[in-house]
């Protein structure tokens, strides 16, 4: 955990510094709930995307898969957005491609059972996998956006996402 928070100080920090180079409407920041299939959980989400051309954008997002089972993953992407489809001013659609790191963490506690107790036992690992995807951006007001996105990470553990973000338009 204390790895995932300084990724994402760290994070927060670069984008702090580039805003100040870029300009700021062409950034979107938000938060939503992811499903994980195959992890089989429902999660939180916050992403950033930057819009560097009206073809292309680049997005981190970092999600937090709920503990179940003792289980709980911690998901850092790194993505671009190609938008094939424009329906308007209010609407688009884009494909996702990119990379995912996916860390997964076990977490069992000492159990008594009795009168003999087991100790408890945490593990965990990271992977490096490939997003594959697409998401649509709806535009709801003049400052929110609603961002649906499904999405494929291929890894060892393979696992589809589904969810949605709500991000505020700088």
């Amino acid at each position: 955990m204390k790895k995932s928070f300084l990724l994402l100080l760290a994070f927060v920090l670069t984008v702090n510094v580039m805003a100040q180079e870029f300009d700021s409407s062409r950034i979107r920041a938000g938060a939503g709930l992811v499903f994980a299939t195959d992890i089989g959980n429902i999660g939180l989400t916050f992403d950033g995307v930057y819009e560097f051309t009206s073809e292309w954008e680049g997005s981190f997002s970092y999600s937090h898969i709920f503990k179940k089972d003792y289980v709980s993953f911690n998901i850092f992407d790194f993505d671009a957005h190609y938008v094939f489809y424009q329906h308007d001013e209010n609407l688009n659609v884009y494909g996702i491609g990119g990379l995912g790191l996916t860390s997964a963490k076990v977490s069992v506690p000492s159990m008594n059972y009795g009168g003999f107790t087991t100790p408890a036992v945490s593990s965990s690992d990271t992977s490096l996998g490939l997003n594959i995807g697409i998401g649509a951006n709806y535009k709801l007001s003049e400052q929110f956006n609603l961002a649906p996105e499904m999405k494929l990470t291929i890894t060892d553990g393979t696992y589809f996402r589904i969810g949605a973000a709500v991000q505020y338009l700088f």
